[in-house]
Order: structure tokens, then sequence, then C-alpha cells
């Protein structure tokens, strides 16, 4: 797909270069509890579809690792709270409103080079929000 003009800033491309686009829905047992949207630079992961990622196990900076050689080294993340809309209510079985916790990440590989941008909003009732960044 082509990127927008924010996610192409946010990743410096030129606006409509190619990205891919990842829509993710992580569970708790059976409860959905984050839904992350991903943009990736096109020429940097060219292949990477949605086989690839339901057949890979483990962390997905790893497959970017192994599969495509490059290395997540910092992240960046600007976090807020926000009311859950219509359509992301809907696949995290939420009603529209319910407080939500969204996060903005800026990952970057060498040379301060952004190569993803990262967008969750995570449902906090029964846990919360932690990460490590190395």
């Amino acid at each position: 797909m082509r990127s927008s003009d924010d996610v192409a800033r946010a990743l410096h491309l030129a606006p409509g270069e190619p990205v891919v686009e990842v829509r993710r829905l992580l569970l708790d047992g059976e409860r959905p509890v984050v839904l992350d949207d991903l943009w990736l630079p096109g020429t940097l992961f060219k292949g990477l579809d949605a086989t690839k990622l339901e057949q890979w196990r483990g962390p997905l900076y790893r497959l970017f690792e192994a599969e495509y050689s490059v290395r997540m080294i910092r992240a960046e993340e600007k976090i807020r709270a926000i009311a859950a809309g219509e359509a992301e209510a809907k696949l995290l079985h939420l009603a529209p409103g319910t407080p939500l916790l969204e996060v903005e990440r800026r990952s970057f590989t060498y040379g301060d080079r952004p190569v993803e941008l990262r967008r969750g909003l995570y449902h906090t009732a029964g846990h919360h929000y932690r990460n490590e960044l190395n």
C-alpha cells in the first residue's frame, strides 16, 4: 500500500512511498486487549505478508531481524488516554467510549533511521501497560 502523509513523515519517506501495514489484535486468553496498527517501509520489508506473520512464533522484532536484517535499537513513545471509537470498540469487544490507552511508538535502527510506526490501543481494565525498551 502507499503511505499516507502522516505515516510518510513519521518514517522519513516520500508521501505515497510503499509501506507494509499490519493490524494485529492481541488476546489475553480469548479476550481482546490490544489493537495494534504498524507501518513499515515497504522497501525494507518486501515480502512481509499475513501468511508470514501468522506462521511466525515469537516477537515481531526477532522476525524483522532474522528475515529482513532490520534491528530495532531504540524507540520513542507517546502515551495518552482516549475513548474507544465505534470501530475500535467493536474489535476489542467493548462499548464505544470505553477508556483506552493509546501508545504511539516510532522504532529506529542504526543511523537513527525510523523503521516502524506503531499505534496501539490498550484496554487496561484487567492489566497495565508495561514496556521495556532496550
